[in-house]
């Protein structure tokens, strides 16, 4: 009885101590949100070509991408957020 008692103790001391040490040293940990950035050849080996977003630099496959204009004057967005962002942008930079 005696040395379940003490294995008990013991446990719980190492149990208090490795919280101690978690509350003073963290681990640094990656963010869980936001877009995460990829290298392009990463996410072409992925699938598909990718195209960059002019707004935010984040590349994106082109057949997900929102596309506006035609032909080579074509820019392509990753969200309706970056598209309306370079719009705002560049809207009151031309007026």
């Amino acid at each position: 009885m005696a040395l379940l008692s003490w294995i008990v103790r013991t446990l719980v001391i190492l149990l208090i101590i490795r919280l101690v040490l978690r509350m003073l040293f963290p681990t640094p940990r990656r963010p869980t949100s936001g877009p995460r950035r990829q290298s392009p050849d990463a996410l072409e080996r992925a699938g598909g070509a990718l195209v960059r977003d002019p707004h935010c630099g984040t590349y994106v496959p082109q057949s997900r991408a929102l596309k506006v204009g035609i032909g080579a004057n074509a820019q392509y967005f990753c969200s309706a957020a970056c598209r309306d962002a370079f719009a705002a942008a560049h809207d009151s930079v031309a007026s």
